[in-house]
């Protein structure tokens, strides 16, 4: 199920970020790009603006992508095009507040979820790719030739 978000609306929504702060887009793709990697689907995230490098789109993996609105437009107007070319766009979420865009969406047969309610699955999926990371460093630990030997002697029979 593929997700598009309302970059700067997600931001402005979540509680513990600012959209004056210059890192905010940078925090919010970390934290998305948690859910994605979860949830192993594709997200596009679009904000409103400049883009922080000269690409419109900024692929971060093969299932996430940044994307820019072209010079003139707003990050609504990209949002549209992109619901617009979608092939299976009932099978989509939009992430956004947004009336228009949420009137928009529901017209073409796209299910929306609330910012808010998103940021908070998000911050959920970021807690829970945490503690995967760490149970897999845990497990993933090499043991040596001389600590194979040494627990050999301890549960051996001889």
């Amino acid at each position: 199920m593929p997700y598009i978000i309302d970059g700067n609306n997600l931001i402005g929504c979540a509680p513990d970020f600012s959209l004056g702060d210059p890192e905010a887009r940078g925090k919010m793709v970390s934290l998305v790009r948690k859910f994605q990697e979860s949830k192993n689907t594709k997200v596009t995230v679009v904000f409103d603006g400049e883009p922080q490098g000269s690409e419109l789109r900024n692929p971060i993996n093969s299932k996430l992508t940044v994307v820019y609105p072209r010079y003139g437009l707003t990050a609504d107007d990209e949002i549209k095009r992109i619901l617009e070319s979608y092939q299976h766009v009932k099978e989509t979420v939009l992430v956004t507040t947004d009336r228009e865009l949420k009137t928009f969406a529901k017209e073409k047969g796209v299910r929306t979820v609330n910012s808010i309610e998103f940021y908070f699955t998000l911050k959920k999926a970021f807690v829970s790719q945490g503690r995967k990371e760490e149970t897999l460093k845990r497990v993933n630990t090499r043991v040596s030739q001389n600590e194979v030997e040494q627990w050999l002697k301890i549960f051996s029979n001889d």
